[in-house]
C-alpha cells in the first residue's frame, strides 16, 4: 500500500477564542500541540497541558467528524427542523423519529440551563481540558474554507461549538431510551394545553410511531492472572457501533486517538458520540471497556400524575395537595419548503419533577401523565469519571475512580498488568430498595416495577433540591477477581465465569429472571471449552469472537432438520439439504449461513417458538418450542427462506459474504460475523436482505482491542473496521482487509515504539488560549 510521506505544517492563523503562532517541531515547550497521524489515520496528540491536549483532539477529531459533530450538536439543541424542515427523518444511535419529534424531546430533556449547570459542576480539571477540546474544534471549523465545510456537510451551516454541546451528547444517551416511549406523544403532550391559555402558532400534526431499527450488542471478555500465562492480565473488547452513517443518521462510530501529556498522562483507545477521551483504552498498567447497561439497569422510574385541569388554571397532585402546572412555551424554528423560517411555540406542562407526558396505554403502564425521575440525569459527570480512569494504575484504582465519579450508564470492566480484572456500574442507581418501590407501585398488573405513584413526592426519590436520591457505593455488584470475567449487555448475575452472583436489588437486574440474551450462554459455553486445561491463550481469547460459530444452530438446527423428514415441498427440501451441509458458522464463504438467517427471522415471528428468558444455568441446552402446532411453521419457513434468497438474486447455497461485504474502491470485501438474534458473538447485525445483500450494518464488531502484558511491557492488538472517518480511505480498506482476515494489527504506545513506526503526517500547533 502506497502512503503519502510525512508532512509538517504549522499554524499562524488567529481566531478566538484560541490564537496561534509559528512553533518548532516539537510539542514539549509549554502550550505546544503536536498531532502525528499513523498509516491508518490515527492521531496521536501531544502536548504540555490539558487544555492544550484537549485543543489537539479536538481539532484532530472535527478534522475528520466535523459533520458528524453538527449533525450532533444541532440535533441536541433541538434545531434539526431549523435546517432541515419538520418533516424528514432522524435517526439517533437506533431510534428513528421526525426532526420535529426529535427537537421537542431534546428541548424538554436537556433544556439550555440544565446543560450548562452540568458543565459547571464539572471538576476543574476537566473543565480545562474541555474547554480546549471545544476551541480545537471550532479552530478547525473556522479555518475550513466555508465551500468544503457545506461540501462535506450539504445543508446544515456549521455552528460555534460550545461546551455545552459535548455535555449535552454525552446527557443525550440516557434519553434515547427515554425517547422510545415519551417521543411518538411529544405532540400529544403539547396539545393537551391548547386550550389552557396558551398559544399553539401552528397545529402540526407530528404523531408518527417510532422505529426501533436494532439494539447494542457489545461483548468482552477480560481474564487474570489465573488463567492466563503471562505476568499480567488479558482483556478483548469488542464494542459494537454502525459501520457507516447518513446525514439524518447519528451513529455510534468509533474514533481513535492516543492523548499524551508527558509525565502526566499517556492513553490510547476508541471513543464514540463526541466524547473527548477513550471509552475503550488502556494505559500502560490497565486496560478498560464500556458496555450498555441499559438492557438490564434501570436507572429511572416513571411516575403517574394526578392532573385536574376542571378549574381555571391546570394543578398536578403532590401529597394530597393540589400544585400548580407550570405551563411554558417551547419555541422551535421551522424551515418551510420555500426555506423561509418561522418560530412555533409548543406548550408543555411541567411539574416540580419536570415536564410531563401524556402517554397511552403501553408496556409496563396504563395510560395517563408521567413524569420521569432519572438517577442519571447529571450524565456530564461521565467526563470526569474517564479522566480519573485515564490516571488508574491497576483494577482497584480503576474502580474507585468510577464509584467516585458515576456519570455515564454503562457497566464497564478493567484488566490491569498485575493479573487482577474486574466489572463496575458506571451507570448510577436510585437509592431505592425493592421494598420502597413495591410501596409506591400503582398496584395493577399493567404497572411495570418501577411505574409508581407521582402523586407522593417519597416516591420521586429525591433530594430537597429534586436531585435523585443515589445508591451508596457499597450496595452495587462490584467484581473484582483473578479469574475470567464476560459482558455481552447482561447483567451482574452471569458476569463472573463460573460464579452466580448474590442477588441485589432489582433496578440492577431482576435477580431471579435472567433476561434473554444467547450470546451470553454462547459466551459461556465458549469460555468452558477454551478454559478447560486451566490457561487461556491470546489465540484462543481471539477465536472466542472470530470463529463465528452461529449458536442458534449449533443448539437447534439438529432438531430442526428433524423435521425436514418427508418434506414434499421442493424449496424445503433444497433448503434443509443446504443446511444439513452446513458447517454452522458465520464464515465469509460459509455456504448455508445465508439461508439460515433468513429462515431465522421468519421462524423468530412464530408465536411460542422462541425462548424469551436465559436459563440460570448457561450450560443447560433447551429446546426450541417445536410442538405439532409449531412445527408445519417452521418448515414452511425454511421453504420461504430458500424463496427469498431467489428473489433478491441469491442462489439458495449462496455464500454468506455474497451478501455481507464491504464495498471499497478496489472492489468488494466478503465479511464474516454475523446477527445478534443467532447468537454470534462476532455480531454484525445487519439491516434486512434486500437485492444485491444487506444494505449496511446497522450495529456490530466495529472496534477490537485485545490487550495483554508480557515481561510488564503493554502490547495491544486493535483493530477499527470502518475507519476514522467511515469513509474511503487507505487506512480503512487496509483494516477492512485485516478484518476480513480475522487479524489486528499491533498498535505501537510507547515513545520508543511510537518512533519506529513512523507517521505519514505531523501538525504542530500553539495554542494561545482564552483563560
Amino acid at each position: 500500500m502506497r502512503l503519502p510521506s510525512t508532512v509538517f505544517r504549522y499554524c499562524t492563523l488567529a481566531l478566538l477564542p484560541a490564537t496561534f503562532a509559528a512553533g518548532s517541531a516539537s510539542a514539549q515547550a509549554s502550550g505546544e500541540v503536536e498531532i502525528r497521524w499513523s498509516k491508518y489515520g490515527v492521531p496521536h496528540v501531544k502536548a504540555a497541558d490539558y487544555e492544550s491536549l484537549g485543543f489537539g483532539y479536538g481539532y484532530a477529531l472535527a478534522r475528520d467528524r466535523l459533520c458528524e459533530l453538527t449533525g450532533r450538536a444541532l440535533t441536541f439543541r433541538g434545531e434539526r427542523s431549523r435546517w432541515y424542515g419538520p418533516d424528514e427523518k432522524i435517526t439517533v444511535g437506533f431510534l428513528t423519529s421526525t426532526n420535529l419529534t426529535s427537537d421537542l424531546v431534546y428541548r424538554t430533556q436537556l433544556p439550555e440551563e440544565r446543560v450548562q449547570a452540568a458543565v459547571d459542576a464539572l471538576q476543574p480539571r476537566t473543565k480545562t481540558y474541555l474547554r480546549g477540546f471545544v476551541a480545537g474544534i471550532n479552530h478547525y471549523a473556522a479555518t475550513t474554507p466555508e465551500a468544503e465545510r457545506n461540501k462535506l456537510c450539504n445543508t446544515a451551516k456549521t455552528p460555534v461549538f460550545r461546551e455545552t454541546d459535548i455535555a449535552r451528547s454525552l446527557m443525550s444517551l440516557g434519553v434515547i431510551y427515554r425517547g422510545i416511549e415519551v417521543a411518538p406523544h411529544t405532540q400529544a403532550s403539547s396539545a393537551a394545553w391548547k386550550d389552557a391559555g396558551t398559544t399553539l402558532s401552528s397545529d402540526l400534526s407530528h404523531v408518527d410511531p417510532i422505529s426501533v431499527d436494532a439494539g447494542f450488542g457489545s461483548n468482552a471478555w477480560a481474564y487474570g492472572g489465573d488463567v492466563v500465562k503471562s505476568d499480567g492480565a488479558m482483556m478483548f473488547a469488542s464494542p459494537h457501533s454502525s459501520w457507516q452513517q447518513r446525514e439524518n443518521q447519528l451513529r455510534l462510530l468509533l474514533h481513535q486517538v492516543q492523548l499524551t501529556i508527558p509525565g502526566e498522562l499517556d492513553i490510547a483507545g476508541a471513543s464514540f458520540w463526541s466524547f473527548p477521551l477513550p471509552l475503550v483504552g488502556y494505559n500502560k498498567d490497565v486496560a478498560w471497556t464500556i458496555l450498555d447497561a441499559m438492557q438490564s439497569v434501570t436507572p429511572q422510574v416513571r411516575q403517574k400524575m394526578k392532573i385536574d385541569t376542571s378549574g381555571a388554571r391546570p394543578t398536578y397532585l403532590m401529597d394530597g395537595v393540589p400544585r400548580p402546572l407550570d405551563i411554558r412555551q417551547i419555541p422551535i424554528e421551522i424551515r418551510a419548503a420555500d426555506g423561509s423560517v418561522s418560530t412555533k411555540n409548543f406548550p408543555f406542562a411541567f411539574t416540580e419533577l419536570g415536564p410531563i407526558y401524556k402517554l397511552p396505554e403501553g408496556p409496563g403502564r396504563p395510560g395517563g401523565w408521567y413524569a420521569f425521575t432519572d438517577s442519571n440525569q447529571e450524565g456530564a459527570r461521565g467526563l470526569d469519571q474517564f479522566l480519573h480512569v485515564a490516571h488508574a494504575r491497576n483494577a482497584g484504582e480503576f474502580v474507585s475512580a468510577v464509584e467516585n465519579n458515576r456519570g455515564i450508564a454503562s457497566h464497564l470492566m478493567a484488566a490491569d498488568r498485575h493479573g487482577e480484572v474486574a466489572f463496575v456500574e458506571s451507570v448510577r442507581v436510585l437509592a431505592a430498595t425493592d421494598e420502597e418501590l413495591k410501596a409506591c407501585h400503582l398496584g395493577t398488573d399493567a404497572a411495570a416495577f418501577n411505574t409508581l405513584d407521582g402523586s407522593k413526592r417519597a416516591c420521586s426519590f429525591r433530594d430537597a433540591e429534586g436531585k435523585p436520591l443515589l445508591t451508596p457505593n457499597a450496595e452495587y455488584p462490584t467484581i473484582k477477581t483473578r479469574g475470567i470475567i464476560n459482558n455481552t449487555n447482561n447483567s451482574y448475575k452471569y458476569t463472573e465465569f463460573g460464579v452466580v452472583q448474590k442477588n441485589h436489588k432489582r433496578l440492577f437486574g431482576h435477580p431471579e429472571v435472567p433476561e434473554y440474551n444467547i450470546r451470553l450462554i454462547m459466551s459461556a459455553r465458549r469460555l468452558k471449552e477454551i478454559s478447560a486445561d486451566g490457561v487461556v491463550t491470546p489465540e484462543e481469547a481471539k477465536d472466542l469472537v472470530f470463529d463465528d460459530r452461529n449458536f442458534a444452530a449449533e443448539e437447534w438446527l439438529t432438531d430442526i432438520l428433524k423435521l425436514c423428514e418427508g418434506a414434499a415441498d421442493a424449496d424445503v427440501k433444497t433448503g434443509c439439504d443446504i443446511l444439513a451441509k452446513w458447517d454452522r458458522t458465520n464464515n465469509a464463504d460459509s455456504r448455508g449461513a445465508l439461508l439460515f438467517h433468513q429462515f431465522w427471522a421468519h421462524a423468530a415471528r412464530i408465536p411460542s417458538v422462541m425462548l424469551t428468558t436465559n436459563p440460570t444455568d448457561l450450560q443447560l441446552k433447551r429446546p426450541l418450542g417445536i410442538t405439532p402446532k409449531t412445527a408445519p411453521a417452521i418448515v414452511e419457513a425454511i421453504g420461504a427462506a430458500v424463496r427469498d434468497l431467489r428473489e433478491f438474486g441469491f442462489t439458495p447455497d449462496a455464500r454468506w459474504g455474497e451478501a455481507l461485504f464491504a464495498t471499497t474502491a478496489n472492489g468488494p470485501i466478503p465479511l464474516h460475523g454475523g446477527s445478534y438474534a443467532e447468537g454470534i458473538m462476532n455480531g454484525e447485525h445487519p439491516a434486512p436482505l434486500a437485492k444485491g445483500g444487506f444494505p449496511s450494518i446497522l450495529f456490530g464488531t466495529a472496534y477490537a482491542q485485545m490487550v495483554r502484558w508480557e515481561k510488564g511491557k503493554l502490547l495491544a492488538d486493535v483493530l477499527l473496521t470502518h475507519g476514522q472517518t467511515a469513509a474511503e480511505s487507505e487506512g480503512r480498506t487496509a483494516q477492512l482487509k485485516l478484518f476480513a482476515d480475522k487479524q489486528l494489527y499491533r498498535k505501537p504506545f510507547t515513545p520508543e515504539d511510537l518512533e519506529k513506526e513512523g507517521f505519514v503526517e505531523t501538525l504542530v500547533l500553539r495554542p494561545q488560549l482564552s483563560k
